[in-house]
């Protein structure tokens, strides 16, 4: 199973992703969520000038945020900046559609755009929003068609999985999101949050909050439809929530959003938040929860660090894994 990670950019992440080469890490993915984070393309460019093995990807992209052509566009860009490496993910778009107070895309827009984007990338001219589109670089511009960036799905129930089987090369999952098995055959990466635990090091100490809780808080985010649906640490959260204007409520609950936690979220990033909600271990129990995913099907997990110190986390975690 290959060990790879997966970043909130920052304008510290080009780096962190050079740092992950160097430990053994095989894959870097990055999220697309421009009221909230570094620009996805600009990092991974950077991140590109910086590395020559390790795998780059955007995860995800959404037909609700970026125009088509965009995104097909930078995907280029960035398969010449980094030949032979780089990685597509496409999704209903959940954080970054509802920080514009808007619903992400239906499974059948995905799909759409999974199809054309790989065409597009390809030099195919293609019908798009009553339209006949095309990349149409010049000759001196070093940039070409390509057919070798996979393009995954982010799938986490029954209609992005089957979205994923017809279209995609593979999944992007959570296991947050749901606790049956993967029903995908071919390339899985599942997301994975958490720290590794310091010997002697308990749940509460303020280090492992800062590292461990953005994952945890993730769950509070879900409420009823994630691991800590039905506990006090979620219903504590949704009546804080529940005092904040209507109109503003996705702003306050995607603060901090997988980077940090923030101090109305703090009450409620209990232990039991954070075994429940992430990977939190010792190396030993780190170990066993790669073998966990493994056997549930993961071919890839995919470590997100977080907290003050990502430099820290992923040593820590390429020691646990044995990179």
């Amino acid at each position: 199973m290959d060990i790879g990670c997966l970043f909130a950019p920052t304008t510290a992440t080009p780096d962190h992703i050079a740092e992950a080469e160097r430990l053994g890490f095989t894959y870097a993915y990055v999220y697309d969520s421009p009221a909230l984070f570094a620009d996805v393309w600009m990092t991974l460019g950077r991140a590109a000038d910086r590395t020559s093995r390790i795998r780059l990807g955007v995860a995800v992209v959404t037909p609700k945020l970026r125009h088509l052509v965009d995104n097909a566009a930078a995907a280029v860009t960035l398969a010449a900046l980094a030949p032979g490496r780089v990685d597509v993910v496409v999704g209903a778009g959940f954080t970054s559609a509802a920080l514009l107070g808007r619903r992400g895309a239906r499974w059948a827009e995905v799909e759409e755009y999974i199809v054309a984007l790989r065409a597009l990338m390809a030099g195919d001219e293609i019908d798009w929003e009553g339209a006949r589109i095309a990349l149409t670089f010049p000759g001196h511009s070093g940039l070409a068609p390509v057919t070798d960036v996979p393009v995954l799905a982010a799938a986490h129930g029954p209609k992005g999985f089957a979205v994923a089987s017809r279209v995609a090369d593979g999944v992007v999952t959570n296991p947050s999101h749901s606790s049956e098995p993967i029903p995908f055959e071919g390339r899985v990466v599942v997301t994975a949050y958490g720290t590794v635990l310091d010997e002697g090091a308990g749940l509460t100490d303020p280090r492992v909050v800062d590292a461990a809780g953005p994952g945890a808080a993730l769950a509070l985010h879900l409420g009823d439809f994630g691991p800590l649906a039905g506990t006090d640490e979620v219903r504590g959260y949704q009546a804080w929530l529940a005092t904040v204007p209507e109109q503003r409520r996705h702003i306050e609950t995607h603060r901090e959003h997988l980077i940090g936690v923030t101090p109305e979220e703090r009450p409620f990033i209990t232990p039991k938040a954070i075994e429940a909600a992430t990977a939190t271990g010792t190396p030993e129990q780190i170990r066993g929860r790669l073998r966990q995913l493994e056997a549930s099907g993961a071919t890839t997990v995919a470590y997100q660090p977080a907290g003050p110190d990502n430099t820290r986390e992923l040593r820590a975690f390429a020691e646990a894994a044995g990179l």
